[in-house]
């Protein structure tokens, strides 16, 4: 795949957002863009770097995972396998 000079709907379907997601996040500056008579272009390279450095200055992490993930989550919380989380709670309670 090439990675300059992408259009809005090759780049939402590569970082997997819709349309409306790349144009709101061009109009905030939280993405860089260049106009190509009333198009807009991507190198997704810049794209890539630029969503690093938010993400950094966010929320001070070099990850761009999103905060609050099942990394930290109990597993016992878990319901057992076979059982319906209706039965597990019945249990709990």
């Amino acid at each position: 795949m090439k990675t300059s000079d992408l259009s809005i709907k090759e780049l939402a379907a590569f970082i997997r957002v819709s349309t409306d997601t790349i144009r709101r996040a061009v109009r905030k500056g939280e993405i860089p863009a260049t106009r190509v008579r009333t198009a807009l272009r991507f190198d997704l390279q810049e794209v890539s770097t630029y969503m690093q450095r938010n993400a950094e200055a966010r929320f001070g992490a070099r990850s761009t995972r999103a905060p609050g993930g099942t990394a930290g989550r109990a597993q016992a919380d878990q319901p057992p396998a076979g059982k319906t989380g209706a039965q597990f709670l019945e249990e709990r309670l």
